[in-house]
């Protein structure tokens, strides 16, 4: 009896053992189970995006502030972006830029790539610069598909000391240039601001020359030699109001924030910047006007082999208007003026020197339009010196170069097309353009 009690009582309290291990794994995932609906819960509502919601209100969440490596960081009441390797894209009026940080100005943001290259000119502060024109009145401004996104802002205009920034005096204007200092606080070398090309920066030195960013990242300002004035990248910054609506995204390079939906389907609605399918080749809006809407070929004139096309400056006109146009409705193109320039120290610099004009379906760009320095190598509309036959030609990293006349580079075309002209499909970004007319 005593043995068959004692086994009955090693029964009975394996049972009890097997109760307790049950239970306690029981209760283990219950625990984890509410802390993980919690944690779940909680990031959701720190992260929860309300219906209407600001587009700064979205950056400045506080789920996004890091302490450290790559990432948002928070100073007092101001925001900025530093690193490599942070998610601060945002598509807007037809472009990407990349968001630089947040202040008492609104959101302040840059284009990813250059959007043309010119020299800054023989005035040496921001305000009297040719970029200052080309960005604030002559070009830019008029690119952007609704101007009144973008707030007045405050710029400086005075020479600064890279190493312990000071601006003594500010200039007024809706459009500027990336600072010395934002570059560097940025991680400067290190930072998404470094997109590997030559490009201005606001400011300039005690010695009046404009500091810009080099190929490799460096700021220097090296802007001439023996009279030669060099042209590098322009970058234009803006801030976008506080009150810029958010539409979609989350900032990455694969889903940039959107502000806006335009569901148009005529082409001439569409922000300049927009790529567009048409006739079997790759454009970008380059104008919009009352009678048409002008387009730049995203690359170059291919031929056969796929191969681009190599021609002298004087036969770029028939090339264009006999081989090339031959694959395209004229019906559907309008004859436009493409004109001529002369760009060099004699005039100042003045990229709207117009020295010729011709009335025509298709043409070729000059120095100061909008996407020149996308690609290298193409012919551009722009004599440095008539009487040497030396022409400009977009360079390679955000330079121009002249070459002689004689010599044979790429083309990059440039249409007038009707305004009515229906889109299809696609969604206007590089990867996936509108297409509009027969895109075979």
């Amino acid at each position: 009896m005593k043995k068959e009690k004692k086994v009955k009582e090693k029964v009975k309290a394996k049972l009890w053992e097997k109760i307790f291990v049950i239970a306690s794994i029981v209760i283990i995932f219950a625990i984890i189970g509410i802390y993980a609906y919690r944690t779940i819960h909680y990031y959701r509502k720190m992260n929860y995006i309300e219906p209407d919601s600001k587009l700064i209100d979205v950056i400045t969440n506080q789920m996004n502030v890091v302490y450290s490596g790559d990432g948002l960081y928070k100073n007092d009441d101001n925001y900025y972006y530093k690193g490599i390797d942070v998610n601060n894209y945002l598509m807007y009026s037809g472009r990407l830029w990349r968001i630089i940080g947040v202040d008492s100005q609104g959101i302040k943001i840059i284009t990813e790539d250059n959007q043309t290259s010119i020299v800054w000119g023989n005035n040496t502060n921001y305000e009297k610069s040719n970029i200052m024109k080309w960005l604030n009145q002559d070009v830019f401004i008029k690119s952007i598909l609704d101007e009144n996104t973008i707030a007045d802002s405050k710029w400086c205009n005075s020479s600064v000391d890279i190493n312990k920034y000071e601006c003594t005096e500010l200039f007024d204007s809706k459009i500027g240039l990336l600072t010395t200092n934002e570059y560097l606080l940025a991680g400067g070398v290190k930072s998404y601001l470094n997109n590997k090309t030559y490009f201005w920066t606001l400011n300039t030195s005690s010695d009046n020359k404009a500091y810009y960013i080099h190929n490799e990242g460096g700021i220097n300002n090296d802007v001439g030699n023996n009279g030669l004035l060099y042209s590098y990248g322009v970058r234009p910054v803006v801030y976008l109001k506080a009150d810029m609506s958010y539409i979609s995204g989350d900032g990455t390079i694969d889903k940039p924030y959107i502000t806006s939906n335009n569901n148009q389907i005529n082409i001439h609605n569409h922000s300049v910047g927009t790529y567009v399918m048409y006739r079997g080749y790759k454009f970008r809006i380059m104008g919009v006007f009352d009678n048409y809407t002008k387009l730049i070929m995203d690359g170059y004139i291919m031929d056969d082999k796929n191969e681009p096309v190599k021609v002298t400056y004087n036969k770029i006109n028939e090339y264009l208007n006999n081989t090339f146009l031959n694959s395209f409705n004229k019906d559907e193109l309008v004859k436009a003026d493409f004109i001529k320039t002369e760009y060099n120290n004699d005039t100042g610099y003045n990229y709207m020197n117009k020295k010729g004009n011709e009335n025509s379906y298709v043409g070729i760009p000059v120095v100061g339009d909008l996407f020149v320095s996308e690609y290298a190598g193409n012919w551009l509309n722009s004599y440095y010196n008539n009487s040497q036959n030396l022409i400009f030609t977009a360079g390679d990293k955000g330079s121009l170069l002249a070459d002689l006349g004689t010599s044979s580079n790429y083309i990059r075309p440039v249409i007038a097309v009707n305004n009515d002209l229906i889109i299809t499909s696609g969604n206007g970004t590089k990867d996936d353009p509108f297409v509009v007319g027969d895109s075979e």
